[in-house]
């Protein structure tokens, strides 16, 4: 997969300031375009708009674009086969296999598409029909808001640079592929199975961890996410909790627009000014965001939802690595390396 580049503060010095406008638009619009789960969109939206790269691209449209069409397909597959246990299986399991190869062996988002909205729809389908309803309108009003946020915040604030950002995934090179992508399908449908027999909407953090560290190319990749997902995870639930301690004190909604607002500018910000990944403050930023949103406009505590938040993500990441690590050793050959792979010089 590709590693999100630290933004140059010389040719976008906007970001931070684009991505807090962008989420401030969204979540003023959330309750008139009746959005019942702001925390989806909101999440998605900071990702996506915090995630452009160079000069504005008909590219910097196709997630917002795409977001509202995989709502309604993937929602409606959730759907029809929710009542054929056996075709609901092998549905999800083909559509995980498919995304996760295309994350491994091309670098390609399209596959975090293929397994995360997929895994998002089926579990709100199996949790209740409302629940399926309001994640896919959620998404669809969502995407099509951060569009217009993209369009809206770039005319005012666009970057300072003509450079078209281009990607450069890192896919992963094997002997064995078709063993490497069973072995991770395995534990990432694993999870997946395990939450969905819990019937716990609150535990769908859990499989999206999952496909993260199933597919990611090496054990240092692997790391690399428990690090910045998991850490992340923990001060971005710290984060949460101060906000909402403000918000008690003051229940006001320009209170909470402005609390979700600075944490977004300061924590967006420091993806071009800090010191770790830019993904470990995109990542604290998205928790902390979620934790505030889900604590007010959700059915759990506070508490609730930061223990869950901290101890499923840390705990299923850890527990992904040993296992995929312990399966790996027993299965596939580690001599594998691109340049024993590479074709012989003629």
């Amino acid at each position: 997969m590709e590693t999100l580049p630290r933004v140059d503060a010389n040719e976008d010095p906007y970001l931070a300031l684009r991505t807090m406008l962008g989420v401030a638009l969204l979540f003023a619009l959330a309750e008139p375009l009746g959005m019942t789960q702001p925390m989806l969109p909101i999440a998605i939206g900071m990702s996506l708009l915090s995630g452009q790269r160079g000069a504005l691209t008909p590219r910097t449209f196709a997630g917002p674009i795409m977001l509202p069409i995989i709502a309604v397909i993937f929602s409606w597959l959730a759907a029809v086969t929710v009542n054929e246990p056996m075709l609901f299986i092998i549905m999800n399991v083909v559509l995980a296999a498919g995304g996760i190869a295309l994350m491994l062996f091309r670098g390609s988002r399209a596959g975090m598409m293929l397994t995360v909205f997929p895994a998002m729809m089926s579990i709100s389908a199996l949790y209740n029909e409302y629940a399926l309803v309001a994640i896919r309108d959620s998404m669809v009003s969502g995407g099509l808001m951060v569009g217009v946020a993209a369009v809206v915040t770039n005319l005012l604030f666009p970057p300072k640079t003509k450079r078209v950002h281009v990607e450069q995934p890192k896919p992963h090179v094997s002997r064995n592929p078709a063993v490497e992508l069973g072995i991770r399908v395995a534990v990432y449908l694993a999870v997946l199975i395990a939450t969905y027999a819990t019937n716990n909407i609150s535990l769908l953090i859990a499989p999206i961890m999952m496909v993260f560290i199933c597919a990611e190319p090496d054990h240092g990749g692997r790391i690399e996410q428990v690090v910045d997902r998991g850490g992340g995870t923990i001060i971005g639930a710290i984060v949460g909790i101060l906000a909402l301690f403000v918000y008690n004190l003051v229940p006001q909604f320009i209170v909470l627009l402005l609390l979700l607002a600075v944490i977004t500018y300061v924590l967006i910000d420091r993806m071009t000014t800090g010191p770790a990944r830019p993904q470990y403050y995109q990542y604290v930023c998205s928790v902390a965001l979620v934790v505030v949103l889900s604590s007010i406009y959700g059915t759990n505590s506070a508490f609730e939802v930061v223990v869950q938040r901290v101890s499923i993500t840390v705990g299923i990441m850890l527990a992904g690595i040993v296992l995929l690590s312990l399966l790996e050793t027993m299965f596939v050959q580690r001599d594998d390396s691109p340049e024993e792979l590479a074709p012989a010089a003629s």
